[in-house]
């Protein structure tokens, strides 16, 4: 793929016609691809999401609905689709031809129309050191830092010089974005150059988050793993207390700067904490938030490789695997199993906060990198060759491993081994 092969925004909107769109997929994906069709004047009629935590719920005040619900009333020449669902695009373009939609003709998928997908660490710090996570189970790192709102506006210039399909910026991968006091400046920048926002945090610390929340994010997620005591286990140095204490106060800021901030509660789950599931599905219920849950993944991808390789890991790594519900041999077993289906992550790209550019946001190896310098100093093209002639990806592709957290996140797997309690009143 190269920048040109790309069609322009009025080449889409004559491939639409009159005919009403729909975005499959109300998250993260979702959300840019509505952003990116209203800044080129293109409507959207409403949202197709096959996750039952998702049905009921409004996105930019604009209904969810179950596929099948779509499909018994939709036709080609009344409804015209686009995929923005990051793991599961090619099973929905199956689904989509099935129903006699046509490829490039009745649907696009998003991920095709953009050049990358943009994941920016503006935080090189986090506050805890979770044992599934390698701020807290791998012993080197990149530098610590975080970036600036100078630099930041810099960025977001470059990007959509060169990508203008883009609709959101991810402002988190492994640091924690609240540390940055430019994180509302941040925010703001984001929003005046017609982008959505997406943050993620522990909330388990004292820090003043009001101005983040005034800012007007789009999207906030609180990552959590159990209740009361069994918080604390997996989310290492986190504090029960203070992260109550936040998530109320998340509530109250929401409400008084920003009620249309998409609240979502990240649910990891453990051997240890599957009953705890009702009692944050509860608190949602009361806060207004909508709760998504996946089994606790073993992270990084670079801890995966060491395990099936069986190399050395540490005590960390191994506490980890003790407490997962879908322990790392079964996960790989079913990744192997769809080694030839895409990867999500090849068209993501993680700026670190000093501008470098990762190899892979979901490997940690601090030097490995995707190309050598600073992002602004390198071409789109010059990306995604990078991308598309890296061995490393494709060794990874060949093993597996890059379907790795799909089978985690899998809520068809978390219903069918019986994961969390009740699964059908967790929706």
């Amino acid at each position: 793929m190269t920048s040109a092969a790309i069609p322009t925004p009025s080449q889409l909107q004559a491939l639409i016609g009159d005919r009403t769109v729909h975005i499959w997929g109300a998250r993260h994906d979702g959300y840019a691809a509505h952003n990116v069709l209203a800044r080129h004047g293109i409507g959207t009629e409403g949202f197709v999401d096959s996750s039952l935590s998702m049905q009921g719920e409004r996105v930019f005040g604009k209904p969810v609905m179950l596929p099948a619900d779509f499909f018994a009333g939709a036709t080609l020449r009344t409804a015209f689709i686009v995929i923005a669902s990051g793991f599961h695009a090619d099973e929905i373009a199956a689904q989509c031809l099935r129903h006699g939609f046509r490829a490039d003709r009745d649907f696009v998928v998003q991920s095709e129309l953009r050049l990358f997908n943009y994941q920016v660490d503006i935080s090189g710090s986090c506050n805890l050191r979770c044992i599934s996570c390698p701020r807290g189970n791998f012993d080197e790192h990149r530098p610590k830092g975080f970036m600036s709102a100078a630099v930041y506006r810099e960025l977001i210039e470059k990007i959509l010089r060169d990508d203008p399909y883009t609709g959101i910026i991810t402002l988190y991968n492994w640091g924690e974005p609240l540390l940055n006091r430019d994180l509302p400046e941040i925010v703001t920048i984001t929003n005046e150059y017609g982008l959505l926002s997406a943050i993620s945090s522990n909330l388990s610390f004292r820090l003043d988050f009001e101005p983040v929340v005034a800012a007007r994010p789009t999207w906030f997620r609180i990552s959590v793993s159990g209740w009361e005591g069994s918080y604390e286990v997996t989310h290492t140095g986190g504090n029960w207390t203070r992260l109550m204490e936040n998530v109320y106060r998340l509530a109250e800021y929401r409400d008084r700067h920003h009620p249309g901030m998409m609240v979502e509660v990240f649910y990891h789950i453990y051997g240890h904490n599957r009953d705890d599931i009702l009692r944050w599905q509860a608190l949602c219920n009361e806060l207004g938030f909508v709760l998504r849950y996946r089994h606790a993944a073993l992270a990084p991808l670079d801890n995966i490789e060491s395990v099936i390789d069986g190399r050395p890991i540490n005590e960390r790594v191994r506490s980890t695997m003790g407490l997962q519900a879908l322990q790392v041999e079964d996960v790989m077993h079913r990744a192997y199993a769809e080694r030839q289906r895409p990867c999500y992550y090849e068209r993501h790209l993680w700026i670190n906060w000093d501008l470098a550019v990762a190899h892979c946001m979901e490997w940690y190896r601090p030097d490995l990198n995707l190309v050598e310098g600073s992002f602004l100093d390198v071409t789109a093209d010059e990306l995604i060759a990078a991308r598309d002639g890296s061995q490393f990806c494709a060794r990874c592709k060949a093993r597996g491993i890059h379907r790795c957290f799909v089978v985690y996140s899998d809520e068809k797997l978390i219903a069918e081994r019986n994961s969390i309690p009740f699964a059908e009143k967790v929706v």
